[in-house]
């Protein structure tokens, strides 16, 4: 069989065709992708973590249901209680699944955004010596959930990442250049010790995020970005 490619059909895609904005919005896309590679491991953690004990009970169920006189009683509640179990494992499974395609219209609070980074990071800051800090103490700061899913965790794995030192990453929100915008303020406060190679090894499975990739990520959101030695400046998109 030939592995010769069709005539029409370019062997090397020419970026020259493509406007400065076509060119950001796939060089984004491509970020978004990585930053989504990142997360898929715990994310495949927390889907199976939400059906175990579904799996778990219907074991128990089946082992009574088999039983030569079987305990009705003990199997009605275990009916209930997996109902209950079944229903959360469908609401966990459906949060992990909408990382695949966040809303870009439901307004989330930054506050909990950084909770969840938290969470779905901790791999990733343990292993590279950092504490992540949520500072954010006002509730009303929102944003696009597709915002915050995509640039919050592309500027974080970058810290993690582009980053030589251990310590803590503060996160705080302050005001923007208008009153109708807010920002976004990641600062390190480094301890002053060597990162160790060695343990990168365990989480860094995929390319590393760096900064041009979370600026492409800002341009294709129209939101200002600036970056200093340990510290960035995100502008949230306004409301």
């Amino acid at each position: 069989m030939s592995n010769a490619a069709p005539a029409n059909l370019p062997l090397v895609f020419d970026t020259a065709t493509l406007t400065p904005e076509a060119l950001n919005d796939r060089l984004a896309e491509a970020a978004c992708y990585a930053v989504l590679r990142r997360l898929m491991p715990v994310l495949r953690h927390d889907v199976a973590g939400a059906l175990q004990p579904v799996r778990m009970l219907l074991m128990v169920l089946e082992r009574r249901m088999q039983a030569a006189e079987p305990d009705l009683e003990a199997i009605a509640k275990n009916v209930t209680s997996l109902s209950t179990l079944t229903k959360q494992a469908s609401a966990d499974c459906i949060g992990a699944l909408e990382w695949i395609g966040s809303s870009q219209d439901a307004k989330v609070t930054l506050r909990s955004s950084v909770d969840e980074a938290i969470k779905l990071l901790a791999m990733e800051l343990s292993a590279n010596g950092l504490a992540l800090v949520n500072g954010i103490s006002d509730e009303a700061v929102a944003a696009p959930q597709s915002f915050l899913r995509s640039m919050l965790m592309a500027s974080l794995l970058a810290f993690c990442d582009q980053s030589a030192v251990t310590g803590t990453l503060q996160v705080t929100a302050k005001a923007g250049d208008s009153p109708q915008r807010s920002c976004l303020y990641l600062q390190m406060l480094p301890d002053h010790s060597d990162k160790s190679p060695a343990s990168l090894d365990i989480v860094r499975k995929y390319r590393l995020i760096d900064w041009p990739d979370v600026q492409a990520i800002a341009r294709s959101f129209s939101v200002k970005l600036e970056r200093g030695d340990g510290w960035l400046t995100l502008e949230l998109p306004e409301n």
